[in-house]
């Protein structure tokens, strides 16, 4: 019966999400960018444990009924421009459109030390760009859970 139980357990901790410490944590960080009322406004996501070894997994998500088909990230990180290519098709999920980009660590030592930083997705509706750092030093939620998962904790506010 003791058997039984503890096999019962052990099969229920494998069904549901899972059990604490049998699996790396999955730190994820999603964030919308600097948007107007009545802009698309896309959201970044990046799970912290998923790295490989020449870079991070970065999600651009639009949560709009058009569906858009994200090419190209474009940053502009003071100016300077950094251009990735998606990694596979977009993905277009309950009114989603999302995909994925690898960055090297070297990008996400810039993007961290900017000063001002945009965001321009290529798709097939058109470019979508919007801020993530203003040079005023406001910061988006995307900016503001990217630190946090970066260096594990959250800038003073200015």
């Amino acid at each position: 019966m003791k058997l039984q139980l503890a096999l019962i357990s052990s099969l229920t901790c494998l069904a549901l999400v899972g059990c604490a410490g049998s699996y790396p944590e999955r730190v994820v960080t999603k964030g919308p960018l600097i948007c107007e009322a009545n802009e698309v406004c896309p959201e970044l996501s990046m799970r912290w444990k998923d790295e490989v070894r020449d870079g991070f997994k970065i999600t651009a998500e639009i949560n709009n009924p058009t569906k858009y088909d994200i090419k190209q990230f474009v940053f502009l990180v003071d100016g300077q421009a950094y251009t990735y290519s998606t990694l596979d098709s977009s993905k277009f999920e309950n009114q989603v459109s999302s995909n994925s980009i690898l960055v090297p660590v070297s990008f996400l030592n810039s993007f961290r030390s900017g000063k001002e930083i945009s965001l321009r997705l290529v798709t097939d509706q058109g470019d979508v760009e919007r801020s993530i750092l203003k040079a005023d030093g406001q910061k988006s939620s995307a900016y503001l859970t990217f630190l946090k998962g970066y260096t594990d904790q959250v800038p003073a506010a200015q």
